[in-house]
């Protein structure tokens, strides 16, 4: 496979690896997975490693960011690397042909309308982010403006251009952020074109996706990932599980078919409500939602009879406080699913106080990237659950 070229890349930094062979990149994410693991005294080999068939413009979802440099020039794109400076969007090869179209159309709106940029430092200004999601097996897109203030001067006639040009966009949202934070959605939102929301496929189930639902960058590679997680344990019909930080459901609706109930925590209640709807809209029954912090709920249910864990924690990994609350619940096993080499290596220090590695799979969720997706079955040293294992 022949690389592809990023006029960026010495800037941008997002693709720490794109000066690799995209080969050379699952042999840096392995070695990378073993580093983390033997920094922290763990002994394990890499089981299985899933590349992608296509690497590029796998993204389904970019966010830009706008900044008006000194001489007055928009710039409209990602942030340079180690600073708080935009780099003006030529073309991103992780991000689909027209989420650059549009993202080049709206920066041409902003332009031809004066719509006035944020400015962080002095906190004036209007325009802060755009955020747009495509669902790739449906061509359904999503925008939002993350806006200062409630008040978006020509709203309408942007969205009609941005609806003529586009027949996919189905949904156009403005997310009001006025804090002083490098987060990109502020709490308050609303509609300005479409029902809020988009549609996608996923293993055969249909998910609604709005601005702040957690979804797999990755759409195709996602299915690979949730293939791991089911064939990591042969479910029982009569099993309970708990699905934490479960964003808007995927995981535990794929799974629900193949146990006999699911407990489904989210602490974002939008996402949270989203899975309710996940669950009404493709007829599940046997999963239980609950909108709560993971770490607090688990620590109230540590006295109650669960079979299986599956986490899939931030970046950032699991709390001290979730992970102590997980070994006193004791589940026969844990499916670890994590981004971050890192801190799944330090939490698993702690929970091999009681439980063990069985297998662990890698996902080339992120392409070009240094992250990658682990999934790292544990199970109970207490118990004889060799006939569940791989």
């Amino acid at each position: 496979m022949e690389n592809k070229t990023c006029k960026l890349k010495d800037k941008c930094g997002a693709c720490q690896l794109l000066h690799l062979s995209y080969p050379d990149t699952i042999e840096y994410k392995k070695n990378y997975v073993l580093d983390c693991m033997k920094k922290e005294g763990i002994k394990a080999s890499i089981d299985k490693t899933i590349p992608a068939k296509f690497p590029y413009a796998y993204r389904n979802k970019m966010i830009i960011g706008f900044q008006m440099d000194k001489n007055h020039k928009l710039n409209c794109g990602f942030y340079e690397e180690n600073s708080h400076k935009i780099i003006d969007l030529d073309e991103c090869l992780m991000h689909s042909a027209i989420q650059n179209k549009i993202a080049k159309f709206i920066k041409k709106l902003v332009i031809d309308f004066k719509v006035s940029i944020y400015d962080e430092d002095r906190r004036r200004g209007l325009l802060r982010y755009v955020l747009i999601r495509e669902a790739i097996h449906t061509n359904e897109i999503l925008i939002t403006f993350v806006l200062s203030d409630d008040i978006f001067p020509s709203s309408k006639e942007i969205v009609k251009r941005i609806t003529s040009e586009f027949k996919e966009v189905k949904t156009i949202a403005q997310n009001i952020n006025n804090r002083k934070t490098s987060i990109v959605l502020g709490e308050k939102e609303k509609i300005l074109y479409g029902k809020g929301y988009i549609e996608d496929l996923l293993m055969g189930l249909r998910f609604k996706i709005t601005s702040k639902s957690f979804y797999q960058v990755n759409p195709i590679q996602v299915e690979h990932l949730y293939k791991e997680v089911i064939n990591a344990l042969k479910f029982d019909s009569s099993e309970t599980i708990i699905d934490a930080y479960s964003g808007i459901g995927t995981i535990g609706l794929i799974l629900s078919k193949n146990v006999g109930r699911v407990i489904s925590v989210e602490n974002n209640r939008q996402a949270y409500l989203a899975a309710i709807q996940n669950a009404k809209d493709n007829n599940i029954r046997n999963v239980h939602f609950v909108n709560a912090d993971a770490t607090e709920f688990i620590k109230e249910i540590e006295n109650e009879k669960i079979d299986y864990v599956i986490m899939d924690p931030p970046r950032t990994g699991s709390t001290n406080q979730f992970l102590n609350s997980l070994l006193k619940l004791q589940p026969k096993g844990i499916i670890y699913v994590s981004c971050g080499p890192d801190t799944l290596a330090r939490d698993l220090k702690v929970l091999l106080s009681k439980y063990k590695i069985e297998h662990i799979s890698l996902v080339d969720m992120f392409c070009f990237t240094k992250h990658v997706e682990s999934v790292c079955l544990l199970t109970n040293r207490a118990e004889n659950t060799g006939k569940n294992m791989l």
